[in-house]
């Protein structure tokens, strides 16, 4: 899925909050798992929920293991919400 050009771009991710397709809220996106492509395209792996996922933020990598998201997972973005797949869910 190709994020909408600006304004909703990465920035509008973190502190979305994540539906799963029954509309039930699964949480919020605390921080954004990437890598850089050859070509210098920024690509976005998973999107990591809840409260450890802050502390990966403050902490690195090492400090916690968040709830995961992968990017594949994701059918929906806008304004209002991050719809993801049944069973999107990591972690």
């Amino acid at each position: 899925m190709e994020l909408s050009p600006a304004p909703l771009g990465v920035a509008h991710l973190i502190g979305a909050r994540v539906h799963d397709p029954s509309g039930r809220e699964l949480g919020r996106i605390h921080e954004l798992l990437g890598h850089c492509e050859d070509d210098g395209t920024v690509v976005v792996d998973h999107l990591l929920l809840g409260p450890r996922a802050f502390w990966v933020r403050l902490r690195g990598p090492d400090a916690a293991k968040p709830r995961a998201i992968p990017w594949e997972a994701v059918v929906e973005v806008d304004r209002e919400r991050i719809v993801v797949s049944a069973g999107g869910l990591e972690g």
